[in-house]
């Protein structure tokens, strides 16, 4: 296949122009990705460009494997070489390089939300109760996001500084990082090292879906791209991720560079003219919003709608349970052509038990709602100790099990400890465990005891025992994780460290099938980069779509603002069928 085979139009504009700097402005279904961006890198590589020195980003991993997915399917030489990742993924794996390492003495291993939670009630002092310091923990995330505070260190008042410092220090001492912080790491290094090597990698960066990037990761494109080109594409219309700070504005503002070409597309070829009469009604009520309509590629295709309202919650996961149980029955719609939407995570996994009770296969896919358990914070803990022995957070969660409050007072008797003698809190835990009298903490040494010696022998286990014996068959709580172990064995045959990588993959980042053989049940921001035969929206009410939280006339209108995108995403993930569902009271 030649670059340009079959292709007209914006399309081929896309992928012909040698400009430095390209902006797309596509919407959903326009084949921007496989028709302009994947064929501008097939032209790359046909005019001999090397495939490592082509970077292909995105922001979600399914967005990601979506590009890997169609560079795999692309017949031209260098193409395995070519990279496909996330932002974040990029930013992680420059973290972890050696000479990286050594600069910015940071160790990337990423802080789970209920670790996260066992650092906050740790620092304690002068800082409120938890939900205060979560308060302020999420102030200082937003500031690094948004490039008010490019990098930690920068906080502003005397209070501010002593929360931070005290956070910074609880990190460096357990060997981790806040998943906030690994783009403003990653940011800081290559803006303060122009000689870094990293600079100079890559002859062209490529990013989809830039309206989901905050400005902090747009700025870092720039950098990266400083002796690259830099072609983005994106679209305001669904630019969804406000609560990791997306800034929508970006693409605008890069389309209005003097340096920039500008290109747009403006013709769906993905959902039937009457579901994309219905989203384009949905998204024009956009405040200033100042574009033409997207035209479907066949006018006039009727696709199915339905807008249905159940008496009560109960009543409407009995029918979205029983229509899809008719269709899967009658083979009318196989169980992967259907995606259940909610934003209602309760709702989402009362169906996925109703539909595997009726023998009809189903997952659901709700970012780090699996480890809410102690059973799951139990079991990926010593996964991870199984790995590396000096894991800090996993020890440190495993010996807070039990006590609502992670045994906190406790613990800051070790740290203080450790503090005062230059150690680790797990050797100062090992050495009260052999009898030392360094501080009072019975349960703390029993428990640390316990978890070192289940790890040693889950250590000596295959990774099938291992499987069974940290997520066991029938247990619901760590249900999720094992189907997930499983398929890592299965599909990739992994080690015990491939195990874990799966694991954590699944219950940090949205890792959701394209081609799956069940139903995929979510909630409405992880179907971004997804399509389906049929897509039931469920919970479709007032308050939760759009999810308003406070009462302050801004955050409502921005809530109402981004809702209005979510919903618009999800009701153009339907390629034939869309259900809109929800309930009276």
């Amino acid at each position: 296949m030649s670059w340009d085979d079959g292709i007209t139009g914006p399309h081929r504009d896309i992928a012909a122009s040698d400009v430095p700097r390209i902006a797309v402005l596509a919407g959903p279904g326009t084949g921007k990705t496989q028709f302009g961006l994947m064929r501008r890198v097939v032209r790359l590589l046909e005019q001999g460009v090397p495939g490592h020195r082509i970077l292909l980003l995105s922001f979600t991993r399914v967005a990601a494997a979506d590009l890997r997915d169609k560079v795999a399917q692309l017949e031209v030489d260098g193409i395995a070489d070519v990279r496909a990742t996330t932002l974040h993924g990029y930013c992680f794996g420059l973290l972890q390089r050696d000479s990286v390492l050594a600069i910015t003495g940071r160790t990337p291993r990423i802080l789970l939300n209920h670790e996260r939670d066992l650092m906050l009630r740790d620092i304690g002092g002068d800082f409120g109760d938890i939900h205060q310091r979560r308060r302020l923990l999420e102030a200082f995330v937003a500031g690094w996001a948004r490039g008010v505070e490019e990098h930690p260190g920068l906080a502003g008042t005397p209070e501010d500084r002593a929360f931070e410092h005290a956070v910074m220090r609880w990190l460096l001492e357990h060997r981790a990082m806040l998943i906030g912080e690994v783009v403003p790491e990653a940011y800081r290094y290559l803006s303060t090292n122009p000689a870094a090597d990293e600079l100079t990698a890559f002859d062209h960066v490529i990013v989809d879906e830039y309206q989901d990037l905050n400005l902090l990761e747009q700025r870092l494109l720039d950098t990266l791209a400083r002796h690259a080109s830099l072609c983005v594409a994106g679209d305001d219309d669904q630019s969804i991720y406000r609560v990791r700070y997306a800034n929508p504005e970006g693409i605008r503002t890069f389309l209005a560079r003097d340096d920039v070409e500008p290109h747009s597309i403006q013709v769906c070829g993905r959902c039937p003219s009457n579901v994309l009469a219905m989203a384009t009604s949905l998204i024009r009520q956009a405040p200033g919003r100042d574009k033409p309509d997207l035209t479907p590629l066949e006018e006039g295709s009727a696709g199915t709608t339905a807008i249905v309202q159940w008496q009560d919650v109960a009543t409407e996961i009995d029918g979205i349970v029983s229509a899809i149980a008719a269709d899967v029955g009658s083979e009318r719609r196989q169980a992967g052509d259907i995606l259940v939407l909610t934003n209602w995570r309760q709702i989402g996994e009362r169906i996925r038990a109703r539909l595997i009770e009726l023998e009809i296969p189903a997952r659901s896919f709700f970012t780090e709602e699996e480890v809410k358990t102690s059973e799951a914070q139990e079991a990926l803990a010593l996964l991870r100790l199984v790995v590396n022995p000096d894991d800090a957070p996993a020890i440190r969660v495993l010996v807070g099990l039990g006590d609502n409050e992670g045994r906190c007072g406790a613990y800051k008797r070790v740290l203080q400890v450790a503090r005062q003698g230059s150690q680790t809190p797990a050797h100062v835990l090992a050495r009260i465990a052999q009898g030392e009298k360094l501080a009072t903490v019975p349960a703390l040494a029993k428990r640390f005891v316990h978890a070192t010696a289940r790890a040693a022998q889950l250590r000596e286990l295959e990774p099938e025992e291992l499987v069974d014996a940290l997520f066991p068959e029938g247990q619901e709580s760590t249900a999720d994780l094992r189907a997930t172990a499983l398929d890592a064995l299965v599909e990739e045959g992994a080690d015990v460290t491939g195990l874990l990588d799966a694991v954590l993959a699944a219950v940090t980042q949205d890792d959701v099938p394209q081609n799956p053989d069940f139903v995929r049940i979510m909630s409405l921001h992880k179907s971004k980069g997804l399509t389906s035969p049929a897509v039931y929206i469920v919970g479709a009410v007032d308050g939760v779509l759009p999810t308003v939280r406070s009462d302050a006339p801004d955050e409502v209108a921005a809530a109402i603002e981004e809702g209005r995108r979510l919903f618009y995403v999800a009701v153009t993930r339907a390629k034939h069928e869309l259900i809109i569902s929800g309930a009276a009271s």
